[in-house]
């Protein structure tokens, strides 16, 4: 953090494009199954988010943007879009379809194993950064529109 907000603070460096491991993410991941958030929440039975969660994707992609030139701020993104990618490969994308995991019993997974130590990681931030509740669930929503991200 101390880093980001250095290089912040002083105008540079800027980069052009992403650092490797949060290219991963930028590009839509090739998949057979259900396409774009608004269907994967369709489809796991979350249609009452849609609306709120097309509104926090946004808010987290502004921020991306904003944010894209500043290598400490890729390399901070990319650690936590990995956290959520593998939270959802590992304790809820295969549980949920053969345990029907509920959607409570998810929803947990997310608030304990992404939310919190994503915002206990962050702090409370800097003026120049900082990442709250609406942009941790907003990578996963732009993470779930790349089709990295599902629910069942």
């Amino acid at each position: 953090m101390r880093r980001l907000g250095k290089e912040i603070d002083e105008g540079g460096p800027g980069v052009e494009g992403f650092i490797d491991d949060l290219q991963m993410f930028q590009d839509h991941r090739s998949t057979s199954g259900v396409v774009g958030l608004k269907d994967k929440l369709t489809d796991a039975e979350r249609e009452d988010e849609i609306e709120s969660a097309e509104l926090k994707k946004e808010l987290f992609a502004k921020l991306l943007l904003r944010m894209q030139h500043y290598p400490s701020a890729q390399r901070i993104f990319a650690l936590f879009l990995a956290r959520i990618n593998d939270v959802f490969e590992h304790h809820i994308t295969p549980h949920a379809s053969e345990a029907g995991m509920d959607r409570r019993a998810v929803d947990g997974i997310i608030e304990e194993k992404i939310v919190q130590p994503t915002l206990q990681d962050m702090g409370e931030g800097f003026e120049h950064f900082t990442i709250n509740h609406a942009h941790v669930r907003g990578m996963i929503y732009w993470l779930a529109d790349r089709c990295f991200v599902r629910w069942k």
